[in-house]
């Protein structure tokens, strides 16, 4: 198959059943700015833009930006295709149907240009600001409950508040200007994975405000809105597969192209902040079906207690099982048996009503999510990062559980499961590939878990209970560690799951 290559030229040459923008993106304008340019993004917030586009809502596009260094030639590829990619979302049922996405207008690495960046933000064309970049990428302290200030990019940018390097500093700079100049009204809406996250950025940026231009605090209280969010689509890493694929079967060369499960969801926060002469107004997003909500907190919890706690527990236990692959651990029936009936279920009682939902066709649905096998998910993505994912995720409703005097040893043994990993081999001696560069404290104590497992319970983050529930909650945990150990991770499992069937 002749291929072609991607960008606005040759979209009249790419034919069905690859749908491309039929909306004019010449009469776009740049009203959004997007910080922390990823797949996931690609795949949800951009898409839903698309969505108005094609729908003649808005004129709106987007500008992108990154604050890190980029890993590849991200400024390159995208530019040489006038910033179009290939969206193709899989339910692993139907054919899947891709399409071209033409809501992105530009892109920045602000690491390389940062007065653009700032320039960007500072634009009265701007009214919306949306970002993506980590639950780490906030530069919190979550214990103490405020920025971290021995964080080095809080350090530098506390020094240097015109170089900034954190996601507060390049806010407060370019609010700064944006004030200075009598600037319009603005919504600054986090993206990102992690409990009442406008909230924590709004009170993190007024924080670091204070420290660095305090007189900006009552302009960001009466002009700046920072909207809750929850956001839902399973998006993998974009693999050279992927890209031969969009090439093979849709004659489209494309660098940059994004796989997802077809499965959507975004309910917001009705919180914004709307310029006069708006260039656009979030309130739009609810005709592409995001779901407005004066309360996001009860989908927060559903998502990150059922969804990504049940995500973790699956893959370190399903690596040291032997699995790669989400949808083949998922569709083992051991694995969706444990996830399903014990690891959820002692989970549910934890999430208050959801409007609108039902937990238990949630529970179904996501374990049919997991074991689509149409979008290559890997396990080893899921396991990133569990320094940062497992407090929300699993120590939470952990916590709740604890504190009613409810049962708690699915949870635990996915925790075990997580320790098991941390040592760094898996049961054949091989060596697993960590990827948790804030979580070497974390590794450490793992490493001691069998013998001191009250020291690995601590160094994660296990507090706020009486020293006699601590005390109950250590042995459990020892006793499936050493389960592990004794017998490997599928017989511990099965042994689970055939004692609690008897009780």
């Amino acid at each position: 198959m002749d291929t072609i290559p991607l960008n606005q030229r040759n979209l009249k040459n790419i034919s069905a059943p690859v749908k491309v923008p039929a909306y004019s993106r010449d009469a776009l304008r740049p009203a959004i700015v997007h910080i922390g340019l990823g797949n996931f993004h690609r795949a949800h917030q951009a898409f839903f833009l698309d969505t108005l586009l094609a729908k003649g809502l808005t004129a709106s596009g987007i500008f992108e930006m990154n604050l890190i260094p980029d890993t590849f030639p991200l400024t390159k590829i995208a530019a040489e295709q006038d910033y179009l990619y290939t969206l193709i979302a899989k339910n692993g049922r139907e054919e899947a149907i891709p399409q071209v996405i033409g809501s992105i207008l530009g892109y920045v690495n602000a690491a390389a240009d940062k007065e653009k960046a700032i320039a960007r933000i500072a634009d009265a064309e701007t009214s919306l600001v949306s970002l993506t970049i980590t639950e780490k990428g906030y530069c919190r302290d979550t214990a103490a409950g405020d920025v971290d200030w021995k964080h080095p990019m809080i350090k530098h940018d506390l020094e240097h508040p015109g170089d900034p390097l954190s996601i507060l500093g390049f806010l407060a700079a370019a609010l700064s200007r944006r004030a200075a100049r009598g600037g319009a009204p603005l919504t600054i809406m986090s993206c990102d994975n992690f409990p009442s996250n406008g909230r924590i950025l709004k009170e993190s940026l007024r924080s670091f405000c204070a420290q660095t231009c305090p007189d900006l605090s009552p302009w960001i209280t009466d002009m700046v809105s920072f909207p809750c969010s929850m956001v839902d689509r399973i998006t993998p890493n974009t693999n050279a597969a992927l890209l031969s694929e969009t090439e093979q079967k849709y004659g489209i060369a494309d660098k940059w192209p994004v796989c997802c499960e077809d499965f959507i969801q975004w309910v917001l926060e009705d919180d914004f902040r709307i310029p006069p002469k708006a260039g656009f107004d979030p309130r739009l997003f609810a005709a592409a079906g995001v779901q407005l909500a004066a309360d996001v907190e009860p989908y927060e919890l559903m998502k990150m207690r059922l969804l990504n706690g049940s995500h973790s527990a699956l893959a370190y236990l399903s690596y040291l099982m032997g699995y790669t692959d989400v949808a083949d651990a998922a569709s083992d029936p051991l694995m969706r048996q444990f996830l399903r009936l014990h690891y959820m279920e002692e989970v549910t009682p934890t999430i208050p009503p959801v409007p609108g939902i039902d937990l238990t066709e949630y529970k179904d649905t996501l374990i049919k999510r997991f074991a689509n096998r149409a979008i290559g998910d890997a396990v080893l993505r899921l396991a990133e990062d569990g320094s940062q994912k497992i407090p929300n995720f699993v120590l939470k409703p952990l916590g709740d559980r604890v504190r009613s005097g409810a049962g708690n040893k699915a949870i635990l043994l996915a925790l075990a499961g997580w320790a098991r990993f941390l040592e760094g081999t898996d049961e054949a001696g091989k060596p697993i590939p960590l990827k948790d560069p804030e979580g070497q404290a974390v590794s450490r104590a793992a490493k001691i878990a069998g013998e001191e497992p009250e020291v690995f319970l601590k160094t994660i983050g296990i507090r706020d209970i009486d020293d006699r529930a601590f005390h109950k909650l250590s042995g459990v945990f020892k006793q499936y560690l050493e389960s592990i150990h004794r017998q490997g991770t599928r017989k511990a499992l099965e042994e689970f799951v055939s004692e609690k069937r008897v009780t």
